[in-house]
């Protein structure tokens, strides 16, 4: 009996430990949901703050599409990094008060040098980034601030108490799984008045037939299971060579065509498109499914979507920064013809240096080379796009600094070497007749 009366004590000593831990826990870090509400809305009046963001969207297993970036948001301008399909790195686009400047090659010239661009205009002491993300910490206390706020507690309701958090070396980890049976209904009523206007009404365009100068094709509109499609015909042509080599060197203005309304590419070919679209006939009959043949599985109006489930993960500091949130999410979409297809889609998103990050030009020396004063002395305006190759040591070299496409150039001097090759055949071709 004794031995019983001590094991219940010890229990209740026990959990008495747990509970007071528990209690203390929670009140030094607060609830994971306002913990991680909190640093949420701070994220968005972070200032002078690098943001590196990676997305994935799967279809029935397949990645369809990825998407990085990688910004810096200062008070002295903005740095954004742009990536290919594959997350390598293409270019950067730099822009502060008077200079916005492309990186990455813009043009190629025949010798294989490459071309940049910057686009300088006059620095104005009005003009000051802020370097604010999104908001600014006074937003936080406005009326429409704490209506949001409002509005996301309703949503969120009772899932707050499936959140979790654990905390290690000062670093706060959020973590919360949502199932399909855990969505709030207010958000599953959303889904189906966004599909319901979906399935109300659509557009696309879809090619008929091309016959190498005249391109038909129809404007649907589909109203629930009924469509309505405008038939148009086009005149097109395909490019001379000559207006091919302009296209693909940057030439293209100074040799359009009398009858111009744009380019289209079919079948890998460059074609000129010679007229306005002329209607030609409109009709009303059922969709069916070859009216969306090569769209997207999200062009086609859906039935249904059912969300599998959301996970998401986040990592908040002792002061209440976020450091990083990352989230992913499954649902199965049924389209109108009945057809189910799978949606994954993975996402993480990481702040760095907050406070403290600062833009600073990738090209060295750009900064002096690139003023609207010095711009004013070479090209007689402070307002200019200008062309630039780099030195080896990833400088502009300034003796490249044209106002002129690089592509005008270098396609001008083809031509001549063509002319003069074409000349020199003739010569040839006349001496040889002379010798016979």
């Amino acid at each position: 009996m004794k031995k019983s009366v001590t094991i219940r004590v010890l229990c209740l000593i026990i959990a008495g430990v747990i509970l007071s831990g528990a209690v203390a826990f929670a009140a030094v870090m607060g609830s994971p949901y306002d913990t991680l509400k909190r640093a949420a809305l701070r994220a968005a009046t972070y200032s002078n703050v690098t943001i590196e963001s990676n997305a994935t969207l799967s279809i029935n297993g397949a990645v369809h599409e990825v998407d990085k970036s990688h910004n810096t948001i200062a008070d002295n301008g903005e740095l954004r990094h742009t990536f290919d399909s594959n997350g390598n790195l293409i270019s950067f686009y730099l822009s502060t008060n008077g200079l916005n400047m492309s990186g990455g090659s813009v043009f190629t010239d025949a010798s294989g040098a490459d071309w940049y661009s910057a686009s300088v205009s006059p620095r104005s002491d009005t003009d000051v980034w802020s370097g604010n993300v999104w908001l600014t910490p006074e937003d936080l206390n406005s009326a429409s601030m704490r209506f949001t706020e409002l509005l996301i507690d309703a949503i969120v309701g009772d899932l707050k108490n499936n959140i979790t958090m654990t905390s290690t070396d000062g670093i706060r980890t959020v973590r919360g799984t949502l199932t399909e049976n855990q969505i709030p209904e207010l958000v599953k009523a959303g889904i189906d008045m966004m599909l319901e206007q979906q399935g109300s009404y659509s557009y696309h365009r879809k090619d008929v037939s091309f016959d190498g100068s005249q391109r038909v094709y129809e404007e649907i509109r589909t109203t629930g299971s009924t469509k309505t499609a405008t038939v148009w015909s086009q005149s097109l042509r395909a490019m001379t060579p000559e207006e091919e080599d302009a296209w693909e060197y940057g030439d293209f203005h100074t040799v359009f065509p009398e009858n111009y309304w744009g380019i289209e590419y079919i079948d890998d070919n460059l074609y000129i498109v010679e007229s306005q679209p002329v209607r030609v006939n409109e009709y009303t009959a059922p969709v069916t499914r070859s009216d969306f043949t090569g769209r997207d599985p999200w062009d086609v109006p859906l039935k249904s979507l059912l969300i599998n489930y959301v996970r998401g993960e986040a990592d908040i500091d002792s002061d209440g920064n976020l450091l990083s949130i990352s989230g992913s999410a499954s649902a199965t979409a049924t389209n109108i013809f009945g057809e189910s297809d799978l949606f994954e889609f993975e996402m993480s998103v990481s702040f760095s240096d907050i406070g403290t990050s600062r833009v600073t030009n990738p090209f060295p020396g750009a900064d002096q080379i690139l003023t609207s004063e010095n711009m004013l002395t070479l090209f007689g305006s402070e307002r200019v796009r200008v062309y630039f190759t780099l030195n080896e040591d990833g400088s502009i070299n300034e003796n490249s600094l044209t106002t002129a496409f690089p592509g005008e150039q270098d396609i001008s001097e083809r031509r001549y070497r063509a002319e003069q090759d074409g000349l020199h055949e003739s010569l040839v071709i006349i001496q040889d007749e002379d010798q016979q």
